[in-house]
């Protein structure tokens, strides 16, 4: 039972770190945080990433999954759209002025609970791989091997973006003095990401 349990939170964790490890707007807010607020901010990132995930493996286990994927075309254009209007907004942040209370996602938490939200590709992708993976999790350990792989999910999902936060502040006297063209790349990544995903929504769209 023990190894079993181990083996789903290992299955968890590298499909989990796979995915974490991808760029996409998490990522680019984990080091536009990080660099804004000079101090690791990642493990608080994190938790607001989980929150959300903890609500869509939920209702997914409920059955949602099946709603999630016959509406992923306004999924993702919806989320797109949020996604280059957010972008937009951290392009136009002055890093030698800013002020934490103007800056739209001021909490670190509440800036993974709505990149996380508001990145079409995530409810997803927990409709369909993760949906699979909850599968096994539960086939193989029922209730606890469902946990398990959520488990190792979140915990790759955790040391990969402290890791991340940790090395942005780590080298701050290098990343510091290059605040407004950090601001500037990561404004072009999540737009382009945002931008993707709409034209990704409409090339699904009946002719």
């Amino acid at each position: 039972m023990f190894l079993t349990l181990l083996s789903l939170m290992y299955i968890g964790f590298i499909i989990g770190l796979s995915g974490a490890a991808m760029p996409g707007p998490l990522l680019a807010f984990t080091v536009f945080d990080t660099t804004r607020k000079n101090k690791i901010t990642g493990h608080y990132i994190i938790a607001g990433h989980a929150i959300v995930e903890s609500f869509l493996i939920i209702l997914i286990l409920l059955g949602l999954g099946s709603l999630l994927q016959s509406n992923k075309t306004l999924i993702y254009f919806a989320g797109g759209l949020v996604l280059v209007w957010m972008g937009l907004g951290i392009s136009r942040n002055e890093p030698e002025k800013v002020e934490i209370a103007k800056i739209k996602v001021n909490s670190s938490i509440g800036g993974g609970v709505f990149y996380t939200m508001f990145n079409p590709a995530m409810p997803v992708w927990w409709a369909t791989a993760g949906l699979a993976l909850l599968l096994k999790g539960s086939e193989a350990m029922g209730t606890l091997g469902v946990a398990f792989i959520v488990i190792g999910h979140w915990l790759s999902d955790f040391l990969y973006y402290v890791f991340v936060s940790f090395v942005v502040h780590r080298n701050k006297k290098y990343v510091n003095p290059k605040q407004r063209q950090i601001m500037l790349l990561l404004s072009v990544f999540v737009v382009a990401v945002g931008a993707h995903f709409v034209v990704q929504s409409l090339s699904q769209l009946p002719l």
